[in-house]
């Protein structure tokens, strides 16, 4: 399953000017903590709290095609053969300590 979204994204692209007019890129971030889960008033449910603030400004700082993710992201997966690379702490605005974030290699 890594990177089939991404993949899916690729082919996609590889059409352009046949089908496509211009590429489509996509930024991911990743993030694994307990979210706040709220029902709205019709009935579906939302998710908020920092941990979803984190994964949306670790998103902000990946290019198109990039997904970037958590060290909480990058703990759980150790062992499972994701393959990250050490982008290093950001300051990322909402949050007092830098956060280290990696790179999701999921290109062959």
């Amino acid at each position: 399953m890594r990177g089939r979204v991404e993949k899916a994204f690729d082919e996609r692209n590889a059409d352009v000017g046949a089908h496509h007019d211009a590429p489509l890129r996509v930024r991911c971030g990743l993030n694994a903590r307990e979210p706040i889960e709220d029902a709205g008033p019709d009935g579906r449910s939302d998710l908020f709290g920092s941990s979803v603030i984190l994964a949306s400004r670790i998103a902000a700082k990946a290019n198109g095609g990039e997904i970037l993710a958590s060290m909480a992201v990058r703990e759980l997966c150790s062992g499972k053969g994701f393959l990250f690379a050490d982008l290093g702490d950001h300051e990322l605005r909402g949050f007092e300590d830098p956060v280290r974030v990696f790179e999701v290699k999921w290109r062959e």
